[in-house]
Formats: C-alpha cells, sequence, structure tokens
C-alpha cells in the first residue's frame, strides 16, 4: 500500500460551496472612500467604490482597525530599521565593488601613492 499525497479538488462554483474573497480598502483623505472587492476562485473580482460613511463594519472589523491604528507607530520603526539595514547592504555591495574596482586602477598605475580605503 502506498501513500499517494491527495491533490485538493477544486472548489464548485457554487456559492455556499467555495471560499469567497473579500477587501476592502479604505483611502485616505478628506475624500474618505473604500473600495471593496468580492472574488473567488481566483477571478476578477466585482468592485464598488462607496463613502467611508456608508460603510457599517462588523465590530470585529472595527477594533482590528482600532488596534492597527495604535500600533502603526512601533510598525513604521520596524519598517525603518529593515529599510536601514537594507541600504547598509546595498551600500557595502557598493563600497566592495568600488574598493575592488579603486584596488586594480591603483595596482596598475605605476606611482607611488596607495589608496587606503577605511570604511
Amino acid at each position: 500500500m502506498t501513500d499517494t499525497p491527495k491533490t485538493p479538488q477544486p472548489e464548485p462554483y457554487d456559492f455556499d460551496r467555495c471560499t469567497t474573497k473579500i477587501v476592502i480598502l479604505l483611502h485616505p483623505g478628506d475624500s474618505a472612500d473604500c473600495t471593496i472587492a468580492v472574488s473567488t476562485h481566483e477571478d476578477i473580482p466585482l468592485t464598488k467604490i462607496v463613502r467611508r460613511s456608508q460603510l457599517n463594519l462588523p465590530e470585529p472589523v472595527e477594533e482590528l482597525l482600532e488596534e492597527l491604528k495604535a500600533d502603526l507607530p512601533q510598525r513604521e520603526f520596524h519598517a525603518r530599521v529593515k529599510q536601514g539595514k537594507t541600504n547598509k547592504q546595498k551600500t557595502a555591495r557598493s563600497n566592495k565593488a568600488g574598493s575592488q574596482t579603486t584596488a586594480k586602477t591603483t595596482e596598475s598605475n605605476t606611482s607611488a601613492i596607495k589608496q587606503v580605503q577605511l570604511f
């Protein structure tokens, strides 16, 4: 007897038996518009733009939005730290490539000037 992995069966195109994705985009600014999109089966979503005031979100969603709002400063901090690490890595790679080019140029130069890279 062999164990064969079962491939998931595709969901039927039956609203009560398939996964439905709902996306709500809350746009910033004075307009306070929202985009609502719904879809199934990775198909093109149906969309509608409404005023934020027309949207009555369920309590769990409102609670999550409040948590997110309170957490944004911490998230910004982590994003800046991550971006700083990425920039340092790019700079280090760039400096290394530049120093290798400079070293080759210096070696081929017959003058007695030696270039020292500290950083």
